[in-house]
């Protein structure tokens, strides 16, 4: 049987502040954007995967299907690559990163925009410690030439002292029409919290101007 913990901490401690924290980001869209909170909280650990836990749900736009939302816990260390798009043994990484395929970046291919909503962080040194809503803050990680390398930051600043939800774009493209985070992985880097945040993805040919409801900053450059 599955543990239903990450990092010590219970999954079931944290259904209530992330559905707490998808039903705000559903207001921020004056319900635009509807999320099905009941389910996007239940996170299953996920051992096959290399972050440890997930959930996925459907969600709706004015009454239209558009996507999936995906919650995923990131234990430090966990990430979001894979060998899908490029090999490890054709790559350098760039320092402090770990020579594994969690921090290979993957193709975007098919997909016009994502974005990401910070949900929650919880430490890990005290595990009766309150989950922190809206807290959060993780790597984004490109290939400049053969060099996986951190391009951008997604979620709260570092340090930022005004805790709101925030949303941040991981792919899509400048107003020149350039575009960025194709391909690319999450990581996290950021040692004694356990960070839970959601992605939501909109394939080419669908209407992408719903993402911009959520009022999605671009990614911050490093």
């Amino acid at each position: 049987m599955l543990s239903k913990e990450v990092a010590g901490i219970p999954l079931s401690r944290l259904e209530a502040p992330i559905h707490s924290a998808i039903s705000i980001y559903q207001r921020v869209t004056n319900n635009r954007i509807a999320f099905d909170a009941n389910i996007a909280c239940r996170l299953v650990p996920t051992p096959d995967k290399p972050n440890s836990a997930r959930s996925e749900s459907k969600v709706f736009y004015d009454g239209g299907l558009p996507g999936i939302l995906y919650v995923i816990a990131f234990k430090p260390g966990d990430g979001t690559g894979s060998e899908a798009t490029h090999k490890l043994e054709d790559l350098e990484i760039e320092a402090p990163y770990p020579r594994e395929t969690k921090v290979i970046p993957r193709s975007k291919e098919g997909i016009h925009s994502e974005v990401h909503l910070t949900v929650l962080r919880h430490g890990i040194d005290d595990v009766h410690a309150y989950p922190e809503l809206f807290q959060g803050n993780l790597d984004e990680l490109t290939i400049d030439g053969k060099t996986i390398r951190k391009t951008y930051e997604i979620g709260q600043a570092r340090d930022e002292d005004i805790i709101i939800s925030v949303a941040t774009l991981t792919t899509g493209y400048y107003q020149n029409g350039e575009r960025f985070g194709d391909p690319h992985a999450i990581y996290n880097s950021i040692p004694n919290y356990l960070q839970v945040c959601a992605f939501l993805a909109v394939a080419n040919g669908i209407q992408s101007g719903y993402l911009e409801k959520l009022d999605p900053q671009l990614p911050r450059e490093v």
